[in-house]
């Protein structure tokens, strides 16, 4: 079985960057605020990339993990402005090909990409000195076994920062202090909701021209468009920080 959903955009991954009309869509609703040069696939944004690097803190030389990285910008982007080491893991191989490419196109040509998941990253107990995801921990389904294997692979004292959604029925801080972490930050993304509902009107508007430049990989999309906004509401993006008890 597998461990994420993440599997089902493969296709869309394959020919996302050949959309010009899902680009102008996130320009359209973010304007300076969505990060073009990093090939986003969600919802991410330059004000969210602040507040991580911000509570990441990351050092010159220390090594980030980005966990369900894509095609890696997020990771990149953060990586190369405080001088750190950067590994990239997603379940995608699609993806991990696109960010060996675009780390080189970003000037990060050091960082390092594999495929691999949540639960099992085959990397050294206590070999990284922070852990990134960002909007990839929802597609996990055992979050449990994933928030220990973050445990694992940080130093003591190491910091988890990621960006999800938290519907009632999930409690990240509890699942977190199971795990030996210590929540240290907690909050709403920035005008997240107004946003990706936008988002989501705007992919359903533009159904046909995303049709015709995703080919099949559009599917998955316009379904995501379609069933999500109803639980968006009680469904909170938010950004969280935890330390791994030192």
């Amino acid at each position: 079985m597998n461990e994420t959903a993440e599997d089902r955009y493969a296709g869309f991954y394959a020919r996302q960057l050949s959309s010009p009309t899902l680009a102008r869509i996130y320009r359209e609703v973010y304007g300076d605020d969505h990060p073009e040069e990093l090939r986003p696939f969600g919802f991410v944004t330059r004000t969210d990339l602040a507040r991580m690097a911000d509570l990441l803190e990351l050092r010159p030389g220390t090594l980030l993990l980005d966990l369900g990285c894509g095609r890696g910008g997020p990771g990149i982007a953060l990586a190369r402005a405080a001088g750190a080491r950067l590994l990239g893991l997603d379940p995608l191989g699609v993806a991990v090909e696109g960010a060996r490419e675009l780390s080189v196109t970003l000037g990060l040509p050091g960082a390092r990409f594999a495929v691999g998941g949540f639960t099992g990253t085959g990397l050294e107990a206590g070999s990284c000195d922070a852990v990134l995801s960002v909007d990839a921990l929802w597609m996990v389904w055992n979050k449990r076994a994933a928030f220990a294997e973050v445990a694992r692979v940080l130093r003591p004292g190491g910091r988890f920062v990621f960006s999800t959604w938290e519907p009632s029925y999930v409690d990240h801080a509890r699942l977190l202090a199971g795990a030996g972490f210590t929540v240290t930050a907690k909050e709403e993304a920035e005008r997240w909701l107004e946003r990706q509902l936008r988002v989501y009107e705007l992919v359903c508007s533009e159904s046909a021209a995303l049709e015709a430049e995703l080919g099949p990989g559009a599917s998955v999309l316009l379904e995501e468009a379609r069933d999500t906004p109803a639980s968006l509401p009680s469904s909170p993006r938010v950004i969280m920080a935890a330390t791994k008890a030192g």
